[in-house]
């Protein structure tokens, strides 16, 4: 992985920290609180669809900085990074059996997403997308040694 490639990936990573950070405060609130709040409930989808698409375009990152070619799927994208060892077996399904699909409904369906559904995997997407940042910078530091 050359250096351009590093810090692409570290500002992706950067970027969905940030992402993260700011869908916190709109979880904060009761199920039922959030549910009168249309506002907030887009904003939520929102956040959510942009650390799920953060992952999938590092996953994509770093397949290529390995020498691979881009997945052509999110749902290879995230085997592949499995199969790399950056990340472990729980994220791999949390991310392929929930969170694509919830990305999938917000794009293709936003005007019957069942907003409860929402909410429930926003709070635990932030649990697992921090562990996802967790493993890739792993990754990335185990590169960095082993280059040296």
């Amino acid at each position: 992985m050359d250096e351009r490639q590093a810090r692409l990936i570290q500002q992706k990573l950067m970027n969905m920290d940030s992402y993260i950070g700011e869908l916190g405060p709109y979880l904060e609130s009761s199920l039922e609180e959030h549910l009168k709040k249309p506002g907030q409930r887009r904003i939520v989808e929102r956040l959510a669809q942009v650390i799920i698409e953060s992952a999938i375009d590092t996953n994509n990152l770093l397949i290529v900085a390995s020498g691979g070619a881009p997945a052509s799927t999110a749902r290879q994208s995230f085997a592949a990074v499995h199969t790399m060892g950056v990340i472990d077996d729980h994220l791999l399904t949390c991310f392929r059996q929930t969170y694509l699909g919830l990305r999938n409904r917000i794009v293709r369906d936003y005007d019957v997403l069942d907003n409860k559904v929402v909410y429930l995997t926003a709070r635990r997407l932030m649990e697992d997308a921090r562990k996802y940042l967790g493993s890739v910078y792993r990754y990335l530091s185990e590169v960095k040694n082993q280059k040296r």
